[in-house]
Order: C-alpha cells, then structure tokens, then sequence
C-alpha cells in the first residue's frame, strides 16, 4: 500500500480532526472503554483507522471524496463507546450524522459515514455495505498492536491484552493489480502464536474479508511469514 497516500486538504477530515468536540466525544468514549477494561480506543485508535480506511481506498484507486470520507468514518466510528460499549456501533450512528449535519456536511455524505459507523461492529451484525464501510471494517479490525494496551504488567493481561501486547508491528498491504489486500502481523510467539492470534479474532478477520470482498479484492492475514487466512 502507499504508504504516502492521506486524505487531501482541504478535506473534510483536516476539519473534522482539529474540532474540539470530536476529540472531547473521543477522549470521552475512551475512558469509558478503560473503565470496562478494554484495550485504547482514543485518539491513536481514532487516527490510524482513519489513516487506513482512506489509505486503502487510495491504493485501489478511488478519488478524493471516497477517500476522505472513508477517513471521516474512521476518525468518527467509535464515539458511540460514549453511551456504552454494547450497542456502540448504533448509538454512535445516530449522533455522528447529527454532529455531521451541524457542521454543513451534506445529508449524503453524512448517512454515509453514519451507515459505515453503524456497521463497524462484528457483535452487533454489522457487515460492509457500500465502499466506505468496507475500508472502516478492514482498518478498524487490522489495529493489534501492543500500543492499545493500558497496563504494562504481564500479570495483568487478560487475553486480549496478551495478543495485542504479542503484536509489534501491524501493516496494511493493498495490491491493486492483484486486488488484494493481506494483513501483516509481527508478533512474539511467547506471548501469543499465530493460532491464538486465529483464534481470537477469527470473526473480525471473516468480517474483513467479507468487506474485501465488497471492494471485489482477495484478503489474508499474514503472521510472522506464514499465513493464516
């Protein structure tokens, strides 16, 4: 994937990122999720699926608005977390078209970011279901990396704390000519193998293939060299 390719400016995401609200309703969702003991979802989450969501829509030839919203609902796709873990990707639907709409953004736009923010989530059935949603649910679910954990004690760790920890390295490689896109993992076998890896997160990775497959590409996981999906 190019790693060069980010949203234009003047984009909607360039807006969108500096706003005091967004990063109040971010830094908010994220000290609900520490509160229920799960992994970061604040401003680094936010940024990197927002980053890759465009990013991937970029390598596979989309334009500029895809792209940009694509980044939008990544930046936007957790602050449902804001009401609640359960039920996140919902609640969160419903108020970024509203935070979308009061800022000028057309009604288009907006219930497509609010569709693809909606449909995030693999326990609440959310599936991809245009091409913005699709570059959310890969970016999103491709995030296991040792940074998302809170705690640096080992002892501590429950079980996704310990594959995250595992993971030291995460990349996103589109392959257009190919039309496909492979998650590369890089972890350390003592704290998780690529089979407790599979094993944890094998409905997030069915779910990205699914949305690959709406983008009408191939999808992998890759895991210290060797491949397992």
């Amino acid at each position: 994937m190019q790693p060069n390719v980010a949203p234009l400016r003047p984009s909607l995401y360039e807006q969108l990122h500096r706003d005091a609200d967004i990063l109040t309703l971010i830094d908010k969702a994220d000290e609900v999720c520490a509160a229920m003991g799960y992994t970061d979802h604040g401003r680094r989450h936010a940024t990197l699926v927002a980053t890759n969501a465009s990013r991937i829509l970029a390598a596979l030839g989309y334009g500029a608005h895809e792209c940009d919203l694509a980044a939008v609902a990544g930046l936007m796709h957790d602050l449902g977390n804001c009401a609640g873990r359960h039920s996140h990707a919902g609640a969160g639907a419903v108020f970024v078209y509203q935070l979308l709409i009061a800022r000028g953004v057309g009604s288009l736009d907006a219930a497509t970011v609010m569709a693809a923010v909606g449909n995030h989530d693999e326990s609440e059935q959310g599936t991809a279901v245009d091409v913005t949603s699709a570059a959310l649910i890969i970016a999103d679910k491709a995030d296991i990396h040792r940074s998302r954990v809170r705690t640096r004690r080992p002892e501590d760790f429950d079980v996704h704390d310990r594959i995250n920890w595992a993971v030291s390295k995460a990349e996103i490689d589109v392959a257009l000519q190919a039309k496909a896109i492979e998650l590369r993992l890089t972890a350390d076998p003592t704290f998780a193998t690529a089979a407790d890896i599979l094993d944890l997160f094998s409905v997030r990775f069915a779910m990205s293939a699914s949305a690959a497959k709406l983008l009408q590409c191939a999808y992998s996981v890759v895991v210290n060299g060797e491949v397992i999906l």
